[in-house]
């Protein structure tokens, strides 16, 4: 770092002095020069691998130059007047740049600080507010983002007093050029009048803020899409931790924190490396995008890693060990601060002598100590009742847990330290021994209060010691599109949210409560969430395969019976299955129900699969989940339980279930209608339609068909022309966009057609027919540009394209290829492809063929698909529609125009090269 100092500081003598009579703003050009040939210089440097400190510190560095020549060229043409001392003054780096720390594209922050009395009355000194118009004027006219201030050394206080973020930019300023006497005395100032006395005030502010931010940011180091510098683990954990400690204790750095016991040597190095590694990787996020940039998207994240020196052949292997990388450093961070965080408000405060009140607080908490099994329990803490707590008892390392979870109690920070230490105590023995194993399984028996402990356990790294199985998740990185965290996050995340159900907080949680309650082994459950996924670190592309063999050796060790054991090896073997069956085949289909509940075989383990199945959907991504496909699972659960009960008691529910909803609909039914539409509406749809929509769906969906009845009877409107109805659900971020019309062939990629051509994207689709040829149709879309919902213009554009469709004919080809150039909102990663795969299976129904599609998402997939088929004489008679995170996913359910099943070879064969061509056309 010295010899590029030097080297900055000969390149600025030769190339920053001006010519003779010549002024800075004459020499725009020579600042600019400057300027890219260092930038050129630290690129090059950081590209070689130069640290993220050492290229932030000589961007620091360069701007320190750049700033003391404008300012002193601006000084010689600024002399304060005959005979006078230029007054007191200082040029100071404040925040970011106060550190030394800038990135690439950072801004800078400057203050310009006197001794007070260069401004009155709110009018600087003439001097002053030349300098400050000059250097603020030369900086933007360079190209330079500059935030400014110009304040007295009482100011500073004042400021700081009633702004946090002020408080803390000040605690960092650094002198650039100028009067340094002046700075030291601006210290001392912001020191005794908003430091001493405030420190409480500060650190409750800063945790507060912390709180506040790391939720804002996905509350997890391990996100797929982490904001380096905001979110969990990031840069601003780092400095947060300095900030407070600096107020608290008048250190600013980590080793001096190290000498403080606050860390040990181990953690500051783990510090050291992880902040040093997350700012180079700003770093280079700035040079690749050209200007300031915080958050690692998966589209950029094949590049930061290539340019970071991660060249492996396999982009998915380069990735995986990139994001591991920062996983790691990130969740370092995290961890350690937030502990330090902890101590920071649990030792005394400093300077302060103990009142009397003080005094016998203290005694009366003392006196409530209680000793149980080697901890003490002191205030809701749990502490270790000696340093050898775990040397003389290695089993109490996993009964520490459950006395936390019994007791509400809270891990004291010097006990979490003194677990990881002992760490080593957790061998092959220990990990086969029956009464830990018995421990452990009773920490996973407490309904609804599991997730938390187990998340303790694995941040003092315990729970993959005991498991390695699971502890081959850590950091993880997962390469499906759907997924918003590390597999060990995802999995701790399910577990939350299994958790949740048990507090039915919610009418949906009620109902998974009630199945909750059900169970009788909530371990197994439980169990089966924690290892669901532990077969990716093998990177087979078959992980429930390998889960279910590492689940085995985890059920021998645990000694669990062969029951037991079979029951977990079923979940992890298809957890997956019961939310195919739920969303992509046709739960009217008794073959379908019948197939499904020969592989569950009872009714507990149907239980625990529905719950594992709408945990595991909730912890991979907040918007994988929502009403539509709760009413799908909850419906094949009940019709799979009925099946295993027997059949007529289902039967029996079905009709009860239809009887009650007729009387609700009946009740909000204007007098404009009839009865007989009513009953026309119920004896006209099929029981899947009762079966997944609510009152008010069934409702609104027989005022479209009232209002489309009454246009066949009006003899100036076309009688071909829909009946359509636009609503928007903000909560969901889509619009439901309702159609009603008769029933035609090829009516389905006209409707898919007309939205595509419209703009608009399909996220999914429920399609109904009656038996009278009236079709109700609900299509879920946002704006294909923005994903954002439907706007007047878009929906304009679709009744009118849908109109001109089914009455006159329309080239949607044309239409569609305006929108081609669309890109998805999702952009895949190098080397992350989806790929499309087509599957036409005869058996797959008793009625009906069903059509598999998985492909890429891109404007026309629908409408290319259905009018392939419609070109072949194929009917569509049910289509699951799901796109989600870039991937379309789309069930047909087909016959042949005289209704018989879509079979034989070359049958299949012709239709999924047709359909394989359709989308090799929309590329």
């Amino acid at each position: 770092m010295p010899r590029l100092l030097e080297k900055i500081e000969a390149s600025a003598a030769k190339r920053l002095p001006l010519p003779a009579g010549r002024k800075p703003s004459q020499e725009l050009a020579r600042y600019k020069t400057f300027l890219k040939v260092e930038s050129a210089r630290l690129k090059i440097l950081h590209r070689a691998g130069g640290g993220g400190l050492e290229i932030c510190h000589a961007r620091a560095a360069v701007m320190d130059t750049l700033l003391r020549y404008l300012l002193a060229d601006l000084q010689k043409d600024l002399p304060p007047g005959p005979g006078k001392a230029a007054p007191p003054f200082a040029l100071v780096a404040t925040g970011g740049y106060g550190r030394g720390e800038l990135n690439p594209h950072s801004d800078i922050d400057i203050m310009f600080l006197h001794a007070g009395d260069m401004v009155t009355a709110g009018k600087a000194h003439p001097y002053l507010a030349a300098l400050v118009e000059g250097l603020l004027y030369l900086l933007w006219d360079i190209g330079l983002k500059v935030g400014h201030a110009v304040r007295g050394v009482e100011d500073c206080a004042a400021v700081a007093n009633t702004d946090m973020q002020s408080k803390t930019s000040l605690l960092e300023a650094r002198l650039i050029s100028g009067s340094a006497e002046l700075l030291e005395r601006m210290k001392r100032v912001l020191l005794t009048k908003s430091v001493m006395g405030r420190e409480d005030e500060y650190i409750d502010a800063r945790v507060a803020d912390q709180t506040t931010r790391r939720a804002k940011y996905g509350g997890s180091a391990c996100m797929q899409e982490p904001n380096v510098k905001n979110g969990c683990g990031g840069l601003r954990d780092y400095q947060n931790l300095l900030w407070m400690t600096f107020v608290r204790y008048r250190v600013s750095s980590l080793k001096e924190l190290e000498q403080r016991d606050m860390i040990n040597e181990g953690e500051r190095r783990q510090l050291e490396g992880a902040y040093d590694f997350l700012l180079r990787t700003r770093n280079e996020l700035h040079y690749l995008l050209g200007r300031p940039a915080d958050v690692l998207g998966k589209d950029v994240q094949p590049a930061v890693a290539f340019a970071l020196g991660y060249t492996n052949r396999s982009p998915s292997q380069r990735l995986e060990k990139f994001m591991g990388d920062y996983y790691r450093h990130a969740r370092n961070i995290h961890l350690i601060t937030r502990e330090v965080e902890q101590r920071l408000a649990l030792l005394p405060r400093p300077g302060r002598f103990p009142y009397l009140a003080q005094l016998l607080r203290e005694r009366r908490r003392r006196s409530t100590e209680q000793v149980v099994d080697g901890f003490k329990i002191v205030g809701g803490e749990i502490h270790a009742g000696a340093p050898r707590v775990f040397r003389d008892q290695p089993r109490r390392l996993v009964r520490l847990f459950l006395h936390i979870q019994q007791r509400g109690l809270k891990l004291h920070p010097d006990l979490a330290q003194l677990v990881r230490r002992n760490l080593v105590l957790v061998d092959k023995e220990f990990r086969s021994d029956p009464h830990v194993a018995t421990t452990f399984l009773e920490i996973l028996s407490q309904r609804g209060n599991v997730g938390g402990v187990l998340r303790l356990m694995h941040d003092v790294g315990l729970l993959g010691k005991y498991l390695p199985e699971f502890g081959r998740l850590t950091c993880l990185v997962q390469f499906e599109f759907y997924h918003q965290y590390t597999v060990d996050e995802h999995t701790l995340v399910c577990i939350d949210k299994l958790d949740q159900f048990w507090s039915a907080g919610t009418p949906q949680h009620e109902t998974y409560r009630e199945i909750f309650q059900y169970i009788e082994r909530p371990h197994l459950l439980y169990l089966a969430l924690l290892l669901h996924d532990v077969g990716k670190a093998d990177h087979t592309g078959k992980h429930e395969a390998v889960g279910v063999e590492l689940a085995g050796r985890v059920a021998r060790r645990l000694g669990l019976s062969a029951e037991a054991t079979a029951t977990l090896k079923l979940i992890i073997e298809h957890h997956v299955l019961m939310a195919v069956i739920s969303q992509r085949r046709d739960l009217e289909d008794a073959q379908v129900i019948r197939q499904f509940a020969a592989v569950i075989k009872n009714e507990e383990d149907l239980a625990i699969l529905a719950l594992h199945t709408v945990a595991d959907s909730l912890g991979t991504s907040d918007k994988l989940w929502n009403g539509f496909k709760d009413s799908l699972l909850l419906t094949l659960y009940r019709k799979t339980r009925q099946a295993l009960k027997g059949g007529v008691e289902q039967d029996r529910g079905e009709e009860k279930h239809r009887e009650t909803l007729l009387a609700e609909v009946r009740r909000l039914m204007p007098g404009s209608f009839n009865e007989d539409e009513l009953q026309a509406h119920f004896a006209n749809l099929p029981a899947r339609y009762f079966q997944i929509n609510s009152v008010r769906q069934i409702f609104t969906d027989l005022t479209l068909s009232h209002q489309f009845m009454r246009l066949q009877l009006d003899l100036n409107g076309n009688p071909l022309a829909p009946t359509i109805l636009w609503h928007n659900e903000p909560d969901r971020g889509y619009t439901m966009v309702s159609i009603c019309t008769w029933d035609r062939g090829g009516l389905f990629s006209k409707i898919a057609g007309a939205l595509t051509a419209a703009g608009l994207n399909i996220l999914a689709a429920q399609i109904f027919t009656r038996n009278d040829g009236i079709i109700l149709d609900t299509f879920f879309v946002t704006d294909a540009r923005t994903g954002l919902m439907a706007n007047k213009v878009e929906r304009e554009k679709f009744e009118t394209v849908l109109e001109k469709a089914l009455t006159e004919g329309v080239d949607f080809t044309k239409l569609i290829g305006r929108q081609a150039g669309l890109s998805p909102l999702y952009q895949s990663m190098e080397g992350e492809t989806i790929p499309t795969i087509v599957t036409v299976d005869p058996q797959g129904s008793a009625d009906y063929t069903v059509i598999d599609l998985q492909t890429e998402d891109r404007p026309g997939i629908l409408y290319a698909v259905s009018q392939a088929l419609a070109d072949l004489r194929v009917n569509i008679a049910l289509a699951k529609i799901c796109t989600e995170k870039g991937a379309a996913m789309d069930t047909f359910y087909v016959t042949e125009l005289e209704g018989e099943k879509v079979e034989g070879a070359a049958r299949i064969k012709a239709v999924e090269e047709k359909i394989r061509a359709a989308l090799k056309g929309l590329a």
